[in-house]
């Protein structure tokens, strides 16, 4: 077997490199990895960025050029970019998938293990809200904030405000609008720990940074990769068969267990015993509990 370390291809909106953001969501991997940086945005002159501007029916999405710049993109534009920047992942090196980008809203057709920023962010909320808890969402534009709905999310009691990353003022004022707030979840990749912070001292509540989510479920979907009796797979995948946990790297993804199923080649009636499996093993109800888990344990090892 290799000891070549596992390839992750990370998808950001952007242009790339972006380095902090990469940084963060490896610093406390366990196993060393490959990293790969592709930006949807990579190779485009300031004009052709200019011409993915949103028109004024269109949804929006922020994100950073080149030079560290703040710019506002067309949604179903930027989508398609970032569809074009998969398809460039090399098949032949088995790599891993992060999608850091939580304003998508959508999925993408990927024959590789992979991690979606903005189903990651829906499963933790989902599982946090099925406790029945009341949820705080920060994102970065009043548009999503105001007329944009998560329709994972639909059926959960959530409150939503707009504040950039980075502006102190507009952090301050959402952490305090937020703080009758349980949990209050910071719902893009690009807000950084100093946010977090300015958010929690407002709020006085328990802040989820999105980054933070997306590493632990990257730290599953690698755990999955260990080499036979490595101990750096946490206990909690002890016991699984080898299908089991073909299966546990594929639920973080929201898929169904007919898109499983076709993932893996088997029949949806085996990938619900298989989740029936998993789950009573785990002591949990659903993949949201799952997500929560997985991020719950990485809290308690480092703060999320």
């Amino acid at each position: 077997m290799s000891n070549r370390p596992t390839a992750v291809y990370f998808l950001t909106a952007g242009q790339s490199p972006r380095p902090d953001l990469i940084a963060d969501v490896t610093r406390a991997l366990p196993l060393p990895i490959e990293a790969h940086e592709i930006g949807a945005l990579d190779g485009l002159s300031p004009a052709a960025i200019a011409a993915l501007a949103p028109t004024e029916d269109e949804a929006q999405i922020m994100t950073f050029d080149a030079g560290g710049q703040w710019i506002t993109l067309s949604k179903p534009r930027l989508a398609a970019r970032m569809a074009a920047a998969l398809a460039q992942v090399p098949v032949d090196q088995r790599p891993l998938v992060v999608i850091l980008s939580t304003g998508l809203l959508g999925d993408f057709d990927t024959p590789f293990p992979t991690v979606n920023a903005q189903r990651a962010l829906e499963s933790t909320i989902s599982a946090l809200a099925e406790m029945g808890e009341q949820i705080g969402i920060i994102q970065p534009l009043p548009h999503q904030a105001a007329y944009e709905a998560i329709p994972a999310l639909s059926s959960y009691k959530v409150e939503k405000i707009a504040a950039r990353m980075g502006d102190r003022t507009a952090l301050e004022q959402a952490g305090r609008a937020l703080s009758h707030c349980a949990f209050i979840v910071l719902n893009a990749v690009s807000y950084s720990a100093a946010d977090a912070d300015i958010v929690r001292a407002a709020s006085g509540r328990r802040v989820l940074l999105a980054r933070k989510i997306v590493a632990s479920a990257l730290q599953l979907l690698l755990s999955t990769r260990r080499a036979p009796g490595s101990d750096l797979a946490p206990d909690l995948l002890s016991g699984l068969t080898p299908r089991q946990r073909q299966v546990l790297l594929l639920m973080p993804e929201g898929l169904s267990s007919k898109l499983i199923a076709r993932r893996l080649g088997i029949s949806p009636k085996t990938v619900e015993i298989h989740r029936s499996q998993i789950m009573r093993r785990l002591n949990v109800r659903s993949a949201h509990e799952l997500i929560f888990l997985i991020a719950a344990q990485r809290s308690a090892e480092g703060g999320i």
